[in-house]
C-alpha cells in the first residue's frame, strides 16, 4: 500500500504566501514548473492545505490555477517537526 508523506508548515498559509511571493512568485514573472514556462497572473494564495498561483502559457491563455511545492520553495528544513 502506498502512502503520501505530507507535512504541515509551521507558518500560516498566509505566511506561506508573502514567502513565496518574495520568492518572485508573483504577477507578470515567468516560471518553468511541471515541465512547462508558465506566466504568473496572480499573487500566491492560500488552496486547501497549500499555496497556488494563477497562470498562462503562451499556447493557452486560459488561467489555471497551480499548486505550487511549498515543501521545496521553502525547503523542508522549515517543515519537519523537531
Amino acid at each position: 500500500m502506498d502512502s503520501i508523506i505530507t507535512y504541515a508548515s509551521p507558518r500560516t498559509p498566509a505566511e506561506n504566501c508573502s514567502k513565496i511571493k518574495e520568492l518572485g512568485y508573483g504577477v507578470t514573472r515567468h516560471i518553468q514548473l511541471y515541465g512547462q514556462r508558465f506566466q504568473i497572473v496572480s499573487d500566491p494564495f492560500p488552496d486547501g492545505g497549500g499555496v497556488a498561483v494563477q497562470a498562462i502559457t503562451a499556447n493557452d491563455p486560459v488561467r489555471r490555477t497551480l499548486r505550487l511545492p511549498v515543501s521545496i520553495l521553502l525547503g523542508l528544513k522549515d517543515l519537519l517537526p523537531k
